[in-house]
């Protein structure tokens, strides 16, 4: 869900320039999970048009700020400079959460069963089917870059299984 704060300094409040900035920014809510709030001001000062945009979700406050002599293409840059902070602390999480792991194992069940640890390589679904099948393996892990999950293929009656989970 996400959630529009407009505040106009120096110019008068305008419709058409809210539903601008709401249809544009609001591509940015596939990037967060839960509640995303997108405060934007507007201000006029002489001959300058300036966009402030702050985006605050996950934990996060993602802030541009453009001027140029038009509104609208304040917008644009402001939208283009967000989406690649946005596109960047996406990627980032991504990279902590693939090298986070905790093994916490008492000692009398460790006899019980193997621990084996698996390098988990990003890869699309596509990419996955075609090393498993140049490999051969009964089952294999991976990233998955089309679910941004873990996903696992295995095979079963010589056709392969993607695995792709879901929490219940």
């Amino acid at each position: 869900m996400i959630e529009f704060n407009f505040t106009f300094k120096g110019m008068d409040s305008s419709e058409a320039i809210k539903n601008y900035a709401e249809k544009k920014f609001k591509k940015f809510e596939k990037y967060f999970e839960g509640l995303v709030n997108v405060q934007v001001v507007f201000k006029r000062e002489k001959f300058r048009e300036l966009v402030e945009v702050i985006v605050s979700g996950d934990g996060e406050n993602i802030v541009a700020k453009e001027e140029t002599s038009d509104i609208y293409e304040a917008i644009d840059l402001a939208y283009e400079t967000l989406e690649k902070q946005i596109k960047k602390f996406k990627e980032k999480r991504k990279e902590f959460r693939k090298g986070k792991t905790v093994e916490m194992v008492s000692p009398e069940l460790e006899k019980a069963y193997i621990i084996q640890t698996v390098k988990i390589n990003p890869m699309s679904t596509q990419e996955a089917l075609e090393w498993f099948e140049k490999n051969k393996d009964n089952f294999m892990l991976f990233y998955n870059t089309d679910y941004d999950k873990v996903c696992l293929i295995y095979s079963e009656k010589d056709k392969p299984v993607i695995v792709v989970p879901e929490i219940s």
